[in-house]
């Protein structure tokens, strides 16, 4: 029986679905740009069926056929991969890529430091951060377009393995000469009197607000944002006030105006940050690699 797909086609084709964009995964598996464009032609030409929908300007993104061949051929790739990884007499010697999703606002705590070590010890493997609110995280997973995720363990699907990383437990956000500085810790219903300054992504934005409506509670005001940053910028002038989990190490927005941030008396359970991965499809050498590096470090 002749098989009518090569191996370096599903390989293309997982490159584009994971980084949205022919010209990005191109430039990620250092070929042309053509190539992959030709690889993808014969495999939609094979299947009669569109892979990916072209949007102009803006890359592609996977049709439901796309969806599940991805599953498929992550699968295939994965296992041919790991074989060829146990050949190998140094675990240091193992090539490949490695799709990391992260939550953008924790990202920077957590994810460099981790892929540092990582590319010490496996210089030969290649790892790729990509960024996304908590709904990409999850949408990441769920099509397997990332292998791992760097998350809260809210909003995850269901079908996730997770290793912990840490507990973070929300405080509250103030100006420094804001008159609830004066105090060491708050409650709840004081923060609601004030205007809330709430960053606008799916799933946090519900989360924090979850934390009021738990105790029949509403902001006096509220207002949005896009940014971690431009929410503690817009804190620390006096804008309003906020909730967050996530502590930079100096207390101070990005043009230096100091900000207090002080614990709450709520006892609100904590926020687990996790290192997940979907159980529909099976772990590359790479990926466990990691996971065994994360479980070997002691708690954050």
């Amino acid at each position: 029986m002749t098989i009518p797909f090569t191996f370096r086609q599903l390989s293309y084709f997982v490159s584009v679905a994971q980084h949205g964009s022919i010209s990005k995964a191109a430039e990620a598996l250092h070929v042309s740009q053509p190539s992959v464009s030709i690889a993808i032609h014969q495999l939609e030409s094979l299947l009669n069926q569109p892979l990916f929908q072209r949007h102009r300007g803006q890359g592609v993104s996977l049709t439901p056929r796309g969806e599940g061949l991805l599953k498929e051929a992550r699968q295939i790739l994965t296992l041919s991969h790991n074989l060829l990884a146990r050949l190998q007499q140094d675990e240091t010697e193992v090539e490949g890529q490695l799709v990391i999703c992260c939550f953008r606002d924790i990202a920077p705590y957590y994810l460099p430091r981790l892929v540092s070590e990582f590319e010490r010890r496996y210089p030969k493997i290649r790892v790729i951060m990509q960024e996304q609110d908590l709904a990409g995280v999850k949408l990441a997973l769920k099509k397997g377009q990332a292998e791992l995720a760097l998350s809260y363990q809210l909003g995850l699907p269901q079908e996730v393995d997770s290793q912990i990383l840490d507990e973070l437990r929300p405080y509250a956000l103030l100006p420094a000469g804001h008159k609830l500085a004066e105090k060491q810790t708050l409650r709840l219903t004081e923060i609601a009197k004030e205007t809330l300054i709430l960053q606008d992504m799916p799933l946090t934005q519900e989360y924090f607000m979850s934390l009021f409506w738990h105790q029949d509670l509403q902001p006096a005001h509220i207002h949005t944002t896009a940014s971690f940053e431009m929410q503690r910028g817009l804190v620390a002038h006096g804008h309003g006030v906020a909730l967050s989990c996530t502590r930079p190490a100096g207390d101070q927005s990005y043009d230096g105006a100091p900000l207090a941030c002080r614990p709450l008396q709520d006892q609100f359970p904590p926020q687990r940050v996790v290192l997940a991965h979907s159980r529909e499809f099976p772990l590359s050498i790479p990926a466990q690699l990691f996971l065994d590096q994360v479980a070997s470090k002691p708690h954050w």
